[in-house]
């Protein structure tokens, strides 16, 4: 088959509760797949998130470009079913239809068996596609799965690429006309390394990457650093690297660069970073994270998992309690924020007690922003297998794999008890519960590190206000089955406390 028009389409999916993935993100995994093929075809990203396009939208799209081909991308599990929407639109339209992504790469024959669904990229997907237009067929193209005469065929995986300088940089401009913001900010994203050598047992990545991790040279990380500072809009920049701070010299030496680049006027000066980062890692270089500061990156996302050391054993973290601690203190020493998750439910055997407790340490713990999220076993990870073979996994409906439902339940709680005890949590950190203390450090510490008129600037601080408010009232919303006041959860005498706990647990 001769594929000469190919349409890259980012499905308008929702994420209930986490309202920054309702935030348009930019496809980055789509811009490098555009960067292997626009030479041999003509092609076009068409994003229906950052557009808000409705599905009728987004079929009229389709019809106008008249595409041959039709690539899509899972960005998270729970949006698989409306990405599936859009393959059936486009198969409707006559179109092949190719998908890829990690949740595709962990659930293959789940995924091709849907009917508009023809082939599945698995892995890495730059060379696979381009090898799939060049030969216009999917037959004995390694990393490809596909249907043939009713059978899914399966050809070899295909070689991590082991030079990461070697992949051709991201396609932007195909994306340029598009609006992108992440918590309210004008931003783009950059991939400086892939997977984690990290073996975390409800984590993706060791099974997507094979606990292998690879990273581009400073050299090249900077000429594309140069190249996003021409975009004049951009403020923020996202490192999507799930671990980004494997080599901490590599960081360091990266830093040091871009502080170079913006004295000499080749990187913006106001170019701010955010990243995913190990805290055990920056507890153990204070040094280089401070510097990091200094180059300018001010937020950090990281996993906290859990609050003790047995459970964070349990869970293969590969840290202790204490470096935890260590990391936040030296993150906030180098004027970054710190927004921090834990698991309810990481470990199987805990009571309702053992959560209560897991929810007060997090409150103890100096986290910017604490949040929560459910164990969640995602095809292929390490606790997938283990939580099925227990018979603890209650639905393999994957729009509800969004870390907020309950798919499992514990030895000792039941799914609606995890579910109440997840926003009992939200309610107690004291971020959506009440008690102003926590917030002005917030804002005390985001306007000493961004300054006044980007805390106070007036359309992000409504935006996130609504937002804020928005997730609040699914908090409270979701208590009201507990039978109790929020005045007696905030304030709730030790009997109140009990009576708390036996509605949850009768849940």
């Amino acid at each position: 088959m001769n594929w000469k028009k190919i349409l890259l389409l980012v499905a308008n999916y929702k994420t209930t509760g986490y309202d920054f993935y309702d935030s348009a993100f930019p496809p980055l995994a789509l811009e490098y797949i555009a960067a292997y093929v626009e030479d041999l075809v003509d092609i076009m990203i068409l994003d229906t998130k950052a557009a808000n396009l409705s599905l009728k939208q987004t079929k009229e799209k389709i019809e106008e470009f008249k595409p041959d081909l039709v690539g899509l991308t899972v960005p998270v599990t729970s949006a698989i079913d409306t990405v599936l929407s859009y393959a059936k639109i486009a198969k409707h339209s006559g179109c092949t239809t190719v998908i890829g992504g990690w949740h595709p790469t962990l659930a293959v024959d789940r995924t091709l068996s849907s009917p508009w669904i023809d082939i599945l990229v698995r892995g890495e997907g730059e060379f696979t596609f381009r090898e799939l237009i060049e030969k216009g067929s999917p037959e004995n193209i390694n990393g490809l799965s596909y249907k043939a005469n009713g059978k899914i065929i399966h050809n070899p995986d295909r070689p991590f690429l082991k030079n990461l300088d070697e992949l051709r940089f991201p396609s932007r401009h195909l994306v340029k006309d598009y609006d992108y913001k992440i918590f309210n900010m004008d931003c783009d994203a950059i991939e400086t390394s892939r997977g984690c050598p990290q073996g975390c047992r409800f984590c993706s990545t060791p099974v997507v990457y094979k606990r292998r991790w690879r990273a581009r040279s400073v050299e090249n990380i900077i000429k594309e650093l140069e190249i996003i500072s021409q975009n004049k809009k951009i403020t923020d920049l996202f490192f999507v690297d799930d671990n980004i701070l494997v080599d901490m010299k590599r960081v360091g030496r990266l830093c040091i660069e871009i502080i170079r680049g913006k004295r000499e006027g080749k990187i913006k000066k106001n170019l701010r970073f955010f990243f995913q980062g190990r805290l055990d890692s920056m507890a153990r270089y204070p040094k280089i994270t401070k510097l990091m500061g200094i180059a300018g990156f001010w937020l950090v996302l990281v996993g906290v998992e859990a609050t003790d050391d047995e459970t964070l054993k349990i869970i293969d973290k590969g840290c202790k309690l204490e470096n935890i601690k260590k990391g936040i203190q030296v993150l906030h020493e180098s004027r970054i924020l710190v927004m921090g998750n834990v698991i309810i439910g990481a470990n199987l055997e805990d009571t309702i007690d053992d959560v209560f407790i897991t929810i007060k340490r997090t409150r103890d713990l100096d986290l910017d922003l604490p949040s929560f999220t459910l164990l969640t076993p995602f095809p292929s990870t390490g606790f997938y297998k283990e939580i099925k073979e227990k018979n603890l996994l209650l639905t393999e409906d994957y729009t509800k794999y969004n870390w907020l439902n309950p798919v499992i339940k514990t030895h000792n709680l039941s799914s609606d008890a995890l579910k109440n005890l997840l926003f009992l949590a939200f309610f107690y950190i004291n971020y959506y519960g009440g008690g102003w203390g926590h917030k002005l450090g917030l804002f005390y510490r985001s306007t000493i590190y961004r300054g006044w008129n980007f805390t106070f600037h007036p359309i992000r601080f409504y935006r996130t206000l609504h937002s804020y408010i928005k997730w609040r009232r699914i908090v409270h919303y979701n208590l009201r089955s507990l039978g109790k006041t929020i005045h007696q959860i905030k304030y709730g005498t030790l009997k109140e406390m009990n009576e708390l706990k036996n509605s949850i647990l009768k849940a």
